[in-house]
């Protein structure tokens, strides 16, 4: 134990007396730290909204998708043409268990008021949807009759601001959603303070229009999701299989999936992660090239310090202290360069969290892969000047010094 604290203390040492070199070593580590913190926090943060967003539709709600989605295949033809009718909702509503349905077209394009625009998520649906997913409101009503044909819209708070201004109701007034007129009936409460990256996709910042007042403007507008809720005494899980075979009446089975708020997570989940790995393996170049930039400064720093050597052996040292102490420094140089890289990456999360709709999330997880991973680069890349020291013969060292 007290070799290894004296290896460890000389390691220290012969960095401090080292700093300049020590410090150039160790920042290709910190580069390559920022790049993989950064990404990896920014990845858990983008999981985290998206996590949320889905939670926010309820833990009985099920989603029926325009595409087929499951292990090994996905396919999902989401930004695509849709073969879902509000038809086969009426036939979905015969399953036992199932309360209600209601069908989501998103409508794209803006809402304007005069010379003021905004561009938030626009959905036309029918009033189902508001028993399956209660707004809060923060003036006016929403429409009850879910066969509804009149022009009215309930516009989130953010898309009110935008064209209205924060102290104006606008319930009551008229705006043009795809040239057509809408009377503004109620204003939802977003939470401004959870705007994210995927905000403008999100349940936050959303216009609702009637579906069949849209339906009679654009009579081919598809329908992109059935959201279908699940009574309280039914899980929705076994309710999947049910559902798929009914639509599959109507359905070939490639164009439809039946997916509980689990399973939409589970492949979000699977993506984020294939693509978190995937920058962090091209990221892990940078670290390679620190540890290649360590492991040079080592050997040459070994081949500088023969005397050194050569005197710890002369009074007692053993080749396995020499090879401890020097992949001792190695680790520490990496850890160092780890340090720092770990706290640049906090600054520029916390820069996006502020300044951008970026929400990085830094966590002890992450923290301790820093740390590791900059200890396997130390320890790895310390391994071949560690052998060249230990290997080294105290006679020739001393004499060739």
């Amino acid at each position: 134990m007290n070799s290894l604290k004296s290896n460890f203390l000389a390691a220290i040492r012969s960095i401090v007396e080292q700093r300049s070199r020590a410090a150039l070593s160790a920042i290709g580590v910190a580069v390559a730290s920022v790049a993989i913190v950064t990404l990896v926090s920014i990845a858990l943060g983008v999981r985290g909204d998206i996590t949320k967003q889905v939670e926010d539709l309820g833990v009985n709600t099920l989603i029926v998708l325009p595409g087929r989605i499951e292990e090994g295949n996905f396919n999902p033809n989401l930004g695509g043409q849709s073969f879902l009718r509000e038809e086969y909702g009426k036939d979905l509503l015969q399953t036992p268990g199932v309360l209600r349905v209601a069908p989501l077209t998103f409508a794209g394009g803006g809402i304007r008021y005069k010379e003021e625009e905004a561009y938030p998520t626009m959905v036309a649906t029918t009033s189902d949807w508001f028993k399956m997913h209660p707004e809060s409101l923060k003036s006016g009503n929403l429409w009850e009759d879910p066969k509804t044909t009149q022009r009215v819209a309930v516009i989130g708070a953010v898309a009110s601001n935008r064209l209205f201004g924060e102290n104006v109701d606008p319930v009551g007034k008229t705006v043009e959603i795809h040239e057509k007129d809408y009377t503004v009936i109620g204003v939802t409460q977003d939470e401004e303070s959870e705007s994210n990256l995927f905000s403008m996709f999100s349940l936050q910042n959303v216009v609702y229009i009637p579906y069949h007042a849209m339906k009679i403007d654009q009579p081919d507008m598809q329908t992109d999701r059935l959201m279908v809720q699940s009574a309280p005494d039914a899980e929705p899980k076994p309710l999947v299989a049910e559902l798929e075979q009914r639509l599959g009446k109507f359905l070939d089975y490639q164009q439809y999936s039946v997916l509980t708020n689990e399973d939409l997570l589970g492949l979000v989940y699977k993506l984020m992660s294939i693509l978190t790995w995937l920058l962090v393996g091209l990221t892990s170049i940078a670290l390679f090239v620190g540890g290649v930039g360590i492991m040079t400064v080592m050997l040459m720093s070994v081949n500088e310090r023969s005397r050194e050597i050569g005197i710890r052996k002369t009074v007692g040292a053993t080749r396995r202290d020499i090879f401890w102490q020097f992949l001792s420094e190695s680790s520490l140089l990496a850890l160092i360069g780890g340090a720092l890289g770990l706290a640049f990456s906090y600054v520029v999360c916390f820069l996006l969290y502020t300044y951008t709709d970026v929400k990085p999330t830094v966590t002890w997880g992450v923290v301790a892969m820093c740390f590791s991973v900059c200890l396997g680069v130390g320890c790895i890349f310390g391994l071949l000047p560690a052998v060249r020291a230990s290997g080294k013969d105290p006679v020739v060292s001393l004499r060739n010094e």
